[in-house]
């Protein structure tokens, strides 16, 4: 007999299993993010008519993710990743046909090779940025953004959720609150502490600016959320273009960050430390030649001597040779 869940029973724990996970300090994102999944699977399953989980449904769960909403490989094993938590944590309450399971030989999906990685050119990015007006209040907000994306290789969510409290300027030190709940200082290179302290002059003029402790705030007086940050900069890279790059995101700067810090000799533990990783494999993911440096390595290889040697119209005779023609 195959091993199976009731349905009613797998929606029964899921705020038992949310509630554990806080307990076992998983971050309140994170945990929000697996709530809406393992909801997302209860919708599928009773909209479906499904009444018992097996592995063959969570197959075809998978299926229908990738055919009927498209998604991508990332998003298909976000989703798969909480579910297989959740049952595991049904499996530990002992909920009947939880038991035996099949969950753990579920298979992950693959991302699709895309190709070589390319990064911008510094040139494209100081492109980038001198497209920025900042001569207003928000275009400015959006200057120093997006300079602090590429000058310190921050992730958009950890510039956005900066305080006021963590900008040091009188020892030129920024306090990052990176993934996992890690955090980590930064030094505020020559050009940041002024445009910092320009802009803390500049946000005092928008709504609520004293009633809000972020330092990126909306007009309205908010904290500048994810969207608005994308879609400014979406707005920018229209008239930046063209690039050499088809997609050009904020997570690009700090993809650039990463790449022209190696080009420039930086030591790869450095790079992991500024970074914010936990591992070096995800590092290196981040780390590979522009085109500008592919170039000059190819043309500094000794083939190049080689071939302008060879090349030569004293040397290299060229022959033609005719097909003889049989005439009818």
């Amino acid at each position: 007999m195959k091993t199976a869940i009731h349905v009613n029973d797998y929606d029964a724990y899921i705020e038992d299993w949310l509630k554990m996970r806080i307990r076992t300090f998983h971050q309140p994102s994170g945990v929000e993010g697996n709530r809406r999944d393992v909801a997302f699977f209860s919708r599928y399953l009773h909209e479906h008519n499904i009444s018992h989980i097996t592995g063959e449904v969570i197959l075809e769960f998978i299926g229908w993710l990738r055919e009927t909403r498209n998604n991508g490989a990332g998003a298909i094993n976000r989703k798969i990743s909480s579910i297989r938590s959740y049952i595991r944590h049904l499996q530990l309450r002992q909920v009947e046909g939880s038991e035996g399971f099949p969950i753990a030989y579920v298979p992950r999906a693959l991302h699709p090779y895309c190709g070589p990685p390319q990064t911008l050119e510094p040139g494209e990015i100081t492109n980038i940025l001198n497209g920025i007006d900042k001569k207003s209040v928000l275009g400015f907000r959006d200057f120093l953004l997006y300079s602090m994306l590429y000058r310190l290789g921050l992730r958009l969510g950890e510039a956005l959720g900066l305080n006021l409290e963590d900008v040091d300027l009188e020892n030129q030190l920024i306090t990052i609150h990176g993934k996992g709940r890690r955090q980590r200082k930064l030094p505020l290179v020559s050009d940041l502490p002024y445009l910092i302290e320009k802009w803390l002059y500049l946000r005092n003029k928008l709504w609520g600016a004293k009633t809000n402790q972020a330092l990126f705030i909306s007009k309205k007086g908010n904290r500048l959320c994810a969207r608005t940050a994308q879609d400014n900069f979406q707005k920018i890279i229209a008239h930046a273009k063209p690039l050499s790059l088809k997609k050009v995101t904020p997570h690009s700067l700090r993809h650039a960050f990463a790449s022209h810090a190696i080009e420039g000799n930086a030591d790869l533990l450095v790079l992991k430390a500024i970074l914010g990783h936990a591992l070096m494999q995800t590092t290196e993911l981040y780390v590979h030649p522009s085109m500008k440096v592919l170039r000059k390595a190819v043309n500094d290889h000794p083939a190049s001597e080689i071939l302008r040697d060879l090349i030569d119209e004293n040397v290299v005779v060229l022959r033609i040779q005719q097909r003889n023609r049989r005439v009818a």
